[in-house]
């Protein structure tokens, strides 16, 4: 465990607040201690603690726990500095802090030996990093509770049956058109064009992505990440002699068909669950949930990963032609629409 220090953190002796600059304090501030006791409360009735163990037990990549404890890092990391862009830390050091801190059976004193770690290594990263500071200012507001809670209310109005089938009748149509099958939603900032989706999403397949900057304290919901960092900063890659055109190409042909592949590995367990077929796109959702839930942190993690998906070994030879690397992928994409063909029937699938 790293960060060890003899020193311990009492709830009774209230910590000091870090404030930021235009950052505004709580006018009846909470010790932050009684904060992060809080948010792991939580956690340990969403079952953290038994995913950790089983990643212990599993002797999991650094990338999956890494990503099975992102979401409560940020919250904490949010709660004691200020910010949500602090690297996450490693597996190797500090998968075990965090089983601790979920444990509900942990003595008291180890709890807070293991909080105390956890906050000396977010005050260092802060300290060393202090460029990625991003905190919320006049100009760009912190997110409303009230936006958060909008989302949990029900969904007023049929604009989502009216996509689905301005969606539906450009697929058909886009076959006779030289035009590829995408569809804009243009719209002011605050207008609902992400819940929308998000409505959509329970009736249609859906593989969502929130490409947010992380210094964005106003949209809602956050942007989604991926081993730790934005998952924006995957597609903004500056295109050198070392990563052509061509690269990035392949790059993001990797990035999909690894998507298509932890897609595939979810119906095929879905259909062995025999669950009812008109309900598959709910339970896709439910599955992967917003941003920062471990699953679709676990999702867009591994897509990110470099390493070659088996029978792609050679996707970084720019000897082979792109051409063929895309047949191949394509025979992917087939396989799996067909594992969803009776599905088809009752559910739309984008």
């Amino acid at each position: 465990m790293s960060g060890q220090s003899s020193k311990r953190l009492h709830s009774s002796e209230p910590q000091e607040s870090v404030k930021r600059p235009n950052q505004e304090q709580d006018s009846q501030p909470v010790p932050q201690l009684e904060k992060a006791q809080e948010l792991f409360r939580r956690e340990r009735k969403s079952k953290l603690y038994n995913k950790l163990l089983d990643l212990i037990r599993r002797r999991a990549s650094p990338q999956e726990s890494q990503a099975c404890y992102s979401s409560i890092f940020k919250e904490l990391a949010q709660i004691i500095v200020g910010r949500d862009d602090i690297p996450v830390p490693p597996s190797a050091s500090h998968l075990w802090t965090f089983l601790n801190l979920c444990n509900p059976n942990l003595e008291r004193e180890e709890w807070e030996f293991s909080m105390e770690a956890l906050i000396k290594y977010i005050k260092t990263e802060d300290e060393k990093k202090p460029t990625l500071q991003t905190p919320a200012s006049k100009s760009e507001p912190a997110i409303k509770e009230s936006v958060k809670t909008a989302w949990k209310t029900a969904y007023v109005g049929n604009a989502h049956e009216l996509l689905k089938g301005a969606m539906n009748a450009m697929y058909q149509n886009s076959f006779e058109k030289p035009y590829a099958n995408f569809c804009a939603i243009i719209q002011g900032s605050g207008t609902g064009k992400s819940r929308l989706v998000d409505k959509v999403a329970d009736s249609v397949f859906m593989i969502p992505m929130v490409l947010r900057p992380t210094g964005d304290r106003s949209g809602f919901p956050q942007g989604d990440m991926a081993n730790g960092q934005p998952l924006l900063r995957f597609f903004c890659t500056k295109t050198t002699k070392e990563t052509s055109e061509l690269h990035v190409q392949r790059r993001y042909l990797l990035f999909l068909l690894k998507i298509i592949a932890f897609v595939d590995n979810w119906i095929n367990l879905w259909k062995r669950s025999g669950l009812g077929i008109e309900r598959v796109a709910a339970d896709w959702k439910e599955y992967l949930g917003p941003p920062l839930s471990p699953e679709r942190l676990k999702m867009y993690t591994t897509a990110i990963d470099p390493s070659p998906l088996r029978g792609f070994e050679d996707i970084s030879d720019e000897r082979v032609e792109f051409d063929h690397l895309r047949n191949r992928g394509s025979l992917i994409l087939a396989t799996t629409s067909k594992l969803m063909a009776d599905v088809n029937s009752s559910e739309d699938i984008h």
